[in-house]
């Protein structure tokens, strides 16, 4: 009696695990595939210039976070709407308007040419603090690709992810310049372009949804 209990209950584990054990995997696939989508309406980036006291925003074209390990992402693609840049410090409109010209002029973005910069997240890496993360990719502005490191915040609330970072922006890095390359002789240039700083401080607020697969 007591060997068939035995039998019983090793064929029920059996069973047991015949079932689990694909819902499982499918369950750890499903979350590997699992992709969000950027809300373009709610994300923004804010960036700043300290010496000219000029501030705004750059939206958003499209954004991605994949390849879910472990229950986070690791992996994120995003395209920036730079013709979107925006001024928001001028009390005026022709002031805002001024200000977003010359930002979109060849002297800075050129956006007339790179109408859009991207980055490409390689690496999301926990870090000791909850919900906070290590970030390393690519940044793409004005056809040049540099890469970038930041830290960011992120929380995950059922289907919804967000995440805020801040990091800074080379100029030099990526030629966002009064002039390309800037000539020893031409001192007008040289005063114009000390007078914006040599970086850039951004900010990043960013609302995700799942995508239904």
């Amino acid at each position: 009696m007591k060997n068939e209990k035995n039998v019983l209950c090793a064929l029920i584990i059996m069973l047991a695990g015949v079932i689990y054990f694909p819902v499982l995997a499918q369950q750890i696939k499903d979350t590997q595939d699992a992709v969000y989508q950027l809300d373009v309406k709610k994300s923004k980036l804010f960036w700043k210039a300290p010496k000219n006291r000029h501030n705004g925003f750059i939206l958003f074209n499209s954004g991605t976070l994949s390849n879910f390990t472990a229950g986070r992402p690791t992996r994120g693609t995003f395209s920036i709407n730079m013709n979107s840049m925006m001024s928001t410090d001028e009390a005026s409109a022709a002031g805002r308007k001024n200000v977003d010209d010359k930002l979109r002029s060849e002297d800075f973005f050129a956006v007339s040419r790179y109408p859009t910069a991207t980055m490409l997240v390689k690496q999301i890496l926990p870090e000791q603090n909850p919900a906070t993360y290590k970030v390393s990719g690519e940044l793409t502005i004005k056809g040049v690709t540099k890469p970038i490191e930041f830290t960011t915040i992120m929380k995950q609330n059922g289907n919804t992810i967000t995440a805020t970072a801040k990091t800074n922006i080379s100029r030099e890095k990526w030629t966002i310049n009064h002039q390309p390359q800037p000539a020893p002789w031409d001192l007008l240039a040289s005063i114009k372009d000390n007078l914006v700083d040599d970086d850039i401080p951004v900010s990043l607020e960013l609302v995700f949804n799942k995508k239904q697969l």
